[in-house]
């Protein structure tokens, strides 16, 4: 299962929001795929990043669950980027920022970044 979360600034809900969650096996199977796809790349400004994601993609394996976490940007050129990062980020504000924005980037960190195509978990 892939839960698909967006950071807004229009929105009064605490950030990111869930707006998406995946489980048709096929686009999992691709989605992974994909994930691990990419061409190392720097990151934009932060003023660039036009949209924030996070993908939460949840593995089975009987009475355990892991998570991996992918923060998926867009920038105003519409080129996307993934980064693969340790734990969920802290849901404890509605804000986001600009200064927001540049604090959970440099959580994640601006080193590691890869230009991937666009996402097909956001089509569907």
């Amino acid at each position: 299962m892939i839960n698909i979360y967006l950071y807004r600034n229009d929105s009064g809900r605490v950030q990111p929001e869930l707006i998406n969650v995946q489980s048709d096996p096929d686009l999992l199977k691709t989605a992974a795929q994909w994930a691990q796809s990419g061409e190392p790349k720097e990151l934009p400004k932060t003023q660039e990043i036009k949209q924030m994601y996070v993908f939460q993609f949840q593995f089975h394996n009987g009475d355990t669950t892991q998570d991996v976490y992918y923060m998926y940007v867009t920038d105003t050129s519409n080129k996307q980027y993934m980064k693969e990062f340790e734990g969920s980020l802290k849901k404890d504000t509605d804000k986001f920022d600009v200064t927001e924005k540049e604090r959970i980037l440099n959580l994640i960190g601006l080193e590691g970044w890869k230009k991937v195509s666009a996402s097909d978990l956001l089509n569907s």
